[in-house]
């Protein structure tokens, strides 16, 4: 397994292994429909989030309780993630109301999450939103890149057996 991850570089981190490109949207289900009848993408895998009671989110370090609605599609190597922010406080809501919706997030996989973030850290990027994964065993950490890059960098952490493409039925 490859962690994706190299520091040997000058100026930080090398992230290698881009998984998944989320998307937030104001309508879920209009928006796969499209999708699928103009693009012929899908089948779409819909999930409701959080989807057990385990499941933790976070925005700007503080616990939340929300609910999101999420398509996942494979389009060749790279997930695609639908995300309709229904309730409570988060970013995926913020974004929504800033903007409209659009591409919200790239989604990198590293296989030792904390270490990432404390590098960070001392380069000033912060976590705006964190939580565990519909996968279960997965962290993920989304950055507060927006600023800087006009779009978010994700982080995810999967543990050694998950493959980390496996959503639950």
């Amino acid at each position: 397994m490859t962690s994706g991850l190299s520091s040997s570089l000058p100026g930080g981190l090398q992230l290698k292994r881009l998984v998944q490109i989320g998307i937030v949207v104001a309508d879920r289900d209009r928006t796969t429909q499209l999708l699928t009848s103009l693009f012929g993408i899908g089948p779409f895998r819909l999930v409701e989030w959080p989807d057990r009671a385990e499941s933790k989110y976070y925005y700007r370090g503080v616990e939340e309780d929300i609910r999101i609605r999420q398509a996942f599609v494979r389009l060749g190597d790279v997930e695609v993630e639908l995300i309709q922010p229904v309730e409570g406080r988060s970013g995926y809501g913020d974004f929504l109301d800033q903007t409209g919706g659009g591409i919200h997030h790239v989604l990198f996989e590293v296989s030792d999450i904390d270490p990432v973030i404390q590098d960070l850290a001392k380069s000033g990027v912060s976590v705006l939103q964190s939580g565990t994964g519909i996968r279960p065993g997965t962290r993920w950490a989304l950055l507060d890149t927006r600023e800087m890059l006009g779009f978010y960098v994700e982080l995810r952490h999967r543990p050694g057996e998950s493959d980390g493409t496996s959503i639950p039925d």
